[in-house]
């Protein structure tokens, strides 16, 4: 029991750094504080109005699968930092037409074929720039049509606009994923995670398709799906450790 409420504890803990804790203290790219389209809009409840009609919903029979990659295990973040932003550019662009002209050429493909075409034509077409230099800005999580109009962007802006080309192409949803995290050379760095049948994959804005083993030197910190967030940690012995923290030399 004690094991299980130290266990508890860790995912609790970080869970809760990582609602709470700007993106500073990942030492990730994207810290910033929220902007206006990013943040929670306050409820205001009207005792004194007639109810409301209930609103059918569509039952939800699957979830995103639980990102274990890179040697981590994802534990439930609930509600963090970066959901609105993720929620905001997920919503969009799926009738731009850049992102349309993409999507139309790797339809046809296979998942592992739509991967590898649209990793190959984003990584051609936008290079990479800091936000400041970009936008103006110290960080700007923007819409795939605008990276793709513009020719650059920083990690997230690509990663971003390679995850709604292949929504619009026919990738399910819920089987693509932005990590955030950092890489052993590049320092505070974030790609898109896709998960296939034949496994996962990671998609840099360098390299070409590759597996989370041949991208080792990228270790996540937090990921963001399809109505869901985890923080990663490394399983030391029967217990759970952060993935940010080194275990101490013995």
């Amino acid at each position: 029991m004690s094991l299980i409420r130290s266990w508890f504890g860790v995912a609790v803990a970080g869970a809760c750094m990582a609602a709470a804790a700007p993106a500073t203290a990942f030492g990730v790219e994207a810290a910033a504080t929220p902007s206006k389209s990013d943040a929670y809009r306050p409820l205001i409840l009207d005792r004194t109005a007639a109810p409301a009609k209930a609103v059918a919903h569509p039952l939800i029979l699957s979830r995103p699968a639980s990102p274990d990659v890179f040697g981590t295990v994802a534990l439930n973040a609930g509600v963090t930092f970066y959901d609105a932003r993720f929620r905001r550019v997920a919503a969009t662009d799926a009738r731009d037409p850049l992102v349309q002209q993409l999507a139309a050429g790797a339809a046809s493909l296979d998942s592992l074929g739509k991967l590898r075409l649209v990793q190959q034509e984003i990584n051609e077409r936008v290079h990479w720039a800091h936000d400041l230099d970009n936008m103006g800005v110290a960080d700007f999580w923007a819409n795939a049509g605008e990276t793709l109009r513009r020719g650059t962007g920083d990690s997230e802006d690509i990663a971003i606009a390679k995850m709604q080309v292949l929504k619009a192409a026919g990738f399910d949803p819920k089987d693509l994923y932005i990590s955030i995290g950092r890489h052993s050379t590049r320092g505070a760095h974030i790609l898109l995670l896709a998960r296939t049948a034949a496994g996962w994959f990671a998609l840099d804005d360098r390299d070409g398709v590759q597996t989370p083993a041949q991208n080792s030197r990228f270790t996540p910190i937090m990921t963001l799906g399809q109505g869901m967030s985890w923080i990663h940690g490394r399983r030391v012995g029967t217990r759970v450790a952060s993935a940010n923290t080194k275990p101490r030399a013995k």
